[in-house]
């Protein structure tokens, strides 16, 4: 089977590779334990559709934890993973695109950005234009800045720009009427529906959740935050039945990924929970949950599926169902040192600060990687420091553990703005 020829040799390389070739340059910057990097490798890397359109690009995977990734992700605005940015050959940015949506809509969105750059605009251009009213944006221009990754812009469009007025400038300003709607629903979430109308919520969501075709093709910000935004509109019963009635379709449709089928039944939980909690989604979440974890073998996919069945069993008040799919993932996880954090959390949630601080010492032993490991031994000394500040020993063995794989890393180190208590805890470092 074919698959991605993720160039070598380094990021400069590669940005020279594109310029010489004429070609654009796609990244994506990742780490192994990212439970959204591995729904991304399984549900649109391995897409052959995905491949197929990768051999027109320069492909380069920048992980994390590589020598001077946190460097070039400072250069670039990389911080949350997965970031993946489209790059024209002079090295200047097409778009950021969203790794929420599905294999399907991704291609899609990709496509749309290929055609927009070979027309000569991008996702810069385009809002530039939006904004100022100098001429009228295609429909490929209006779908770019609908599908763009402003979660993960980090200001390189939006510059000094606010998010969500942009938005709702982009909301005046578009005329076409798929792009104006996903721009609304990004609108709502900026603002977190302060100063808008939460009856024109109301109906806009309506339309949404009532039509099949537009559900779906914004199912990655209904499935994610759905939940939000009922919560800034009028007459919730209706869009309660309204989202439930879609969310039970993707539920059960074969073609979306077991991670995006998960999603959706925890989507119909936490629905049902806005207006009373019920006994039959509880069980049905449960059944659910076993039933993907039973069918899933591929690890990429397998590690993301547990990501969100913990989390919906979590929802749905089983907490201690989700300690146990937890326990059993450790031994067969390439990256069980993620889900050791989130038997900490478990374990906070219930109390038991002893198990909080093992889960959290556990996870940083099996830590790989520089710059994972700084950050899961800050968790573990912030926690030690937090909940243990009377046991000296135990802070002062984390402490030199701690400079050990800060004078492995070296001064990459310093370039990790995702480990901002570094910062905190230096003097005691």
């Amino acid at each position: 089977m074919a698959a991605i020829a993720w160039q070598h040799g380094g990021l400069d390389a590669a940005f020279a590779l594109a310029a010489e070739q004429q070609r654009p340059l796609f990244l994506y910057w990742g780490a192994v334990w990212c439970p959204p990097c591995n729904r991304v490798k399984s549900d649109i890397f391995a897409r052959d559709e995905f491949v197929q359109r990768s051999a027109a690009v320069v492909c380069y995977h920048l992980d994390g934890d590589s020598a001077g990734a946190q460097g070039l992700a400072a250069r670039h605005g990389l911080r949350s993973y997965p970031t993946l940015v489209l790059y024209a050959p002079d090295g200047s940015e097409i778009t950021r695109l969203p790794c929420e949506l599905d294999g399907e809509l991704f291609v899609a969105a990709f496509d749309a950005a290929l055609a927009v750059h070979a027309a000569g605009s991008s996702a810069a251009a385009a809002l530039a234009a939006a904004l100022s009213g100098e001429r009228k944006l295609s429909a490929g221009e209006w779908s770019l800045l609908s599908h763009y990754s402003w979660d993960t812009d980090e200001g390189r469009l939006l510059g000094a720009r606010a998010l969500a007025p942009t938005l709702l400038a982009l909301v005046r300003a578009c005329d076409d009427a798929d792009a104006s709607v996903r721009l609304q629903l990004h609108a709502q979430l900026a603002t977190a529906g302060k100063d808008i109308d939460a009856a024109a919520n109301a109906a806009l969501l309506l339309k949404v959740f009532a039509d099949a075709r537009l559900a779906r093709s914004n199912m990655d910000i209904l499935g994610n935050s759905g939940i939000n935004l009922i919560k800034y509109a009028t007459r919730r019963e209706e869009l309660v039945a309204a989202l439930g009635s879609a969310a039970a379709q993707w539920a059960d449709d074969f073609w979306l990924s077991a991670p995006d089928r998960l999603t959706a039944v925890r989507l119909q939980m936490r629905l049902g929970r806005l207006l009373a909690p019920t006994q039959g989604l509880q069980e049905h979440v449960q059944v659910r949950v076993e039933e993907a974890l039973a069918a899933s073998t591929d690890p990429y996919e397998r590690h993301t599926l547990v990501n969100t069945a913990v989390s919906a069993l979590n929802d749905a008040g089983l907490s201690a169902q989700a300690e146990q799919v937890l326990l059993a993932e450790l031994p067969r996880s390439h990256a069980p040192y993620y889900f050791m954090l989130s038997l900490a959390s478990s374990a906070k949630r219930r109390g038991d600060a002893a198990a909080v601080l093992d889960w959290y010492g556990k996870a940083w032993q099996a830590a790989a990687g520089p710059a994972t490991r700084l950050q899961w031994g800050v968790t573990y000394l912030s926690s030690l420091l937090e909940l243990a500040p009377q046991d000296s020993g135990r802070i002062e063995a984390a402490k030199q553990a701690l400079r050990a794989d800060i004078a492995i890393a070296g001064a990459d180190a310093q370039q990790q703005r995702n480990l901002a208590q570094l910062q905190k805890l230096r003097g005691q470092v």
